[in-house]
């Protein structure tokens, strides 16, 4: 069997899956879905397969192709290999069969997109346009409309064609972009949409009549590090340093531009009219919400940095460093301070009088007061579990942090920051929380993919779990939209709201 599997389908009965991939022996194979039983030989190859394709009716034929430059015919079922079509001077990137079961086409790096009879693999055509190829740069992927009479393909040149199959002709070219995130990788023609995947990951819906892109679907390629809501907007910023704008109602996304981070970003929070961000290379960036155009004010850390919490009011910007903790005020560094533990988590109280530090290997939380453009340190506190990410609840009575275990913590800050009674826990390590808008609600999310939402005015009722929230990777934030929709980020690169029934 294959190692991994590049590409899949079904035949027309529904009966066989075919697939093709990766592999030292067997690169493709054909098999009964309901019993696994193999449905014949289907080899050629010597390199790894790329894509495969199925006849939609009888005689029914297989076709695979692989970066040897080779296009596979085989006949069945069952499968045997009948030719190696040699036709391609480069990787051949993908093929399709036509809905009517006339042709198939095969498209490859070489920039050509060729035409061959569906039952017997003979070449029948060539899709011809510029410098007698089909584009300027290597052809990507190719799908037919249901009528069997058109076909589009996408290309590294970063546009997508629309080919007519009887005068083997270009219709129209659409150019999706000028970047190197632009090249097209995919295409799809299914119904009445046609859509392309670039190399940014974007998806492109457009229309084929007007030879204009309709709507753009965008997302992250790379964990998701950090998230913020404010107003019906949620602000991400993922592993490798790209920031999102997303509408929480329509999941519509978009980027931020300018001078963007070129690395892992650590922490952000929502400072007024505008979001505060800080990367792994210690930058600052002070992007306004109303523009999301990053680079216009920014600052460095003289150390690195793991956290950060503002204050709109005071326009207070507080961050932990290695053994350091750093204040800045309107953009500009006032104060830093050597501390004798290695700092992890803050928040800085509703009030922006309090800061409240955890430690990264102590369990411990340490309180300062914020005088001014100076800290004070007035209180420590044991824990039982070292804390990681460390919130104020809005109205400044309680103190919540995920840890470093399965513990939950809530301590009453008019009660000398003692631990609140509670039966609620985690099945591991947690990595970020949040407090309601309203103080009610206490919502924890980590490695164990769960989210764990505790009611505050009743601390000893048993928590609400929303299970798996990320069945395919770990939460690495949860923030409140509003008083009763938790949004959640993770390793999985997802966004997932979640709406309470109570």
């Amino acid at each position: 069997s294959t190692q991994s599997t590049g590409d899949i389908c079904w035949s027309p009965d529904s009966k066989r899956i075919l697939l093709g991939g990766t592999g030292r022996g067997t690169r493709t194979h054909c098999f009964l879905w309901d019993s696994g039983s193999s449905c014949g030989s289907l080899h050629g190859h010597s390199k790894d397969v790329n894509a495969v394709a199925h006849s939609p009716n009888r005689p029914f034929r297989a076709v695979t192709v692989s970066e040897d430059f080779q296009i596979g015919f085989h006949t069945g079922v069952p499968y045997k290999f009948d030719k190696a079509i040699v036709v391609h001077k480069n990787f051949v990137n993908s093929v399709r069969y036509n809905p009517t079961g006339a042709n198939f086409c095969s498209v490859s790096s070489d920039k050509r997109v060729i035409l061959f009879d569906g039952k017997t693999g003979d070449q029948i055509g060539e899709m011809k346009d510029i410098d007698d190829v089909a584009h300027k740069g290597g052809v990507m992927a190719v799908s037919y409309n249901s009528a069997g009479n058109q076909i589009i393909t996408a290309s590294a040149d970063k546009t997508v064609k629309l080919w007519d199959l009887e005068t083997q002709k270009c219709v129209s070219t659409l150019e999706i972009g000028k970047d190197v995130a632009d090249q097209q990788l995919g295409c799809l023609w299914a119904g009445d949409y046609t859509l392309s995947v670039s190399f940014s990951g974007d998806f492109n819906y457009f229309d084929v009549k007007s030879n204009t892109v309709t709507k753009v679907v965008r997302g992250h390629q790379k964990s998701i590090e950090t998230m913020e809501v404010k107003s019906g907007k949620i602000y991400t910023s993922s592993f490798d340093g790209r920031s999102a704008i997303i509408d929480a109602e329509s999941g519509d996304a978009n980027y931020f531009t300018g001078a963007v981070h070129k690395s892992k970003v650590l922490d952000t929070k929502v400072s007024g009219d505008a979001i505060v961000s800080v990367d792994i290379s210690n930058n600052i960036l002070r992007t306004p919400l109303s523009s999301c155009v990053m680079g216009e004010e920014s600052s460095s850390l003289p150390s690195n940095a793991l956290f950060v919490d503002v204050h709109a009011g005071s326009n207070t910007e507080i961050y932990t460093c290695q053994n350091e903790i750093v204040m800045f005020k309107d953009g500009q560094q006032v104060f830093s301070k050597e501390v004798s533990f290695n700092p992890f988590g803050c928040a800085i109280s509703p009030c922006g009088t309090i800061l409240v530090v955890g430690s990264k290997d102590q369990q411990m939380l340490y309180i300062f007061e914020i005088d001014s453009n100076s800290i004070v340190q007035r209180q420590e506190v044991e824990l039982s579990v070292a804390a990681t990410e460390i919130k104020f609840s809005p109205d400044g009575k309680l103190v919540g942090a995920a840890t470093a275990g399965r513990a939950i913590l809530l301590l009453d800050v008019e009660k000398s920051y003692r631990p609140v009674q509670h039966c609620w826990s985690c099945q591991s390590k947690s990595n970020s929380c949040a407090f309601s808008p309203d103080s009610r609600f206490f919502a924890v999310g980590g490695i164990d993919t769960n989210i764990v939402i505790g009611d505050l005015t009743n601390p000893m009722t048993a928590a609400l779990k929303i299970v798996r929230a990320h069945p395919l990777g770990t939460i690495n934030r949860v923030r409140w939209l509003d008083e009763k929709t938790v949004v959640s980020t993770g390793s999985d690169m997802q966004v997932r709201q979640h709406v309470l029934s109570v």
